[in-house]
């Protein structure tokens, strides 16, 4: 399978880091594809602090459907052993991300998102198990019903606040990662319903068909 990594490190601010990323690249890479079939791929991983997650020091974002960007915090506190643990976790988010992009899209509407997202977390799970990222679990259960009913409205909507629902909004009365934590949610409950299911499988499937409200 053609997926290519391109780690830029010209500054050095990488390489103490280099060869680590590098194993569990291709470890993560070889796990993945024996569960999916995804190729022509590009995969940039780079020195960006200010893009990386601050709990982790590590990134992700598919660009397009040929292209995923992972910026990474090289001063982050404890690195190495984040490289171990999420490197394979968001490549897995972010190849499910390619494969769902290739065949529906990423999304235009709310719903779509939170779906998509949803599939993707599942898919890590799937491939690599272990407990739930932490922006999975960022609502309470209380939260997750009050922030539903509140995304209903919108979920048809392709005009939706995306820096609201992904990273919070204060004025709005919307949490950090709500997104991801109403996808992880929504897909779940699909998951339970029909125990034969599996993320590896429903990249095609429309975001509608995972309301079981």
């Amino acid at each position: 399978m053609n997926i290519k990594l391109h780690l830029l490190n010209a500054s050095g601010s990488l390489n103490q880091f280099e060869k680590e990323i590098v194993s569990e690249f291709n470890k993560a890479i070889s796990k993945i594809l024996n569960i999916i079939q995804v190729s022509d791929v590009d995969i940039v991983i780079y020195d960006n602090p200010e893009s990386a997650i601050p709990e982790i020091g590590i990134g992700g974002y598919t660009q397009n459907e040929n292209l995923i960007f992972m910026p990474i915090d090289p001063k982050f506190a404890t690195l190495s052993k984040s490289i171990k643990e999420n490197i394979k976790r968001t490549l897995a988010h972010e190849l499910h991300h390619i494969m769902r992009w290739r065949k529906v899209g990423y999304g235009k509407t709310l719903l779509e998102a939170i779906i998509t997202e949803g599939l993707a977390d599942h898919f890590d799970l799937e491939v690599f198990g272990g407990n739930p990222p932490l922006h999975c679990k960022a609502l309470k259960e209380n939260e997750i019903k009050n922030l539903l009913s509140k995304a209903k409205n919108e979920f048809d909507n392709n005009k939706y606040d995306h820096n609201a629902w992904f990273f919070g909004s204060k004025t709005k009365n919307i949490p950090r990662w709500t997104v991801y934590s109403l996808g992880f949610y929504l897909v779940g409950k699909y998951l339970n319903k029909y125990l034969k299911a599996k993320p590896s499988t429903l990249y095609e499937k429309p975001a509608k068909d995972f309301l079981l409200l």
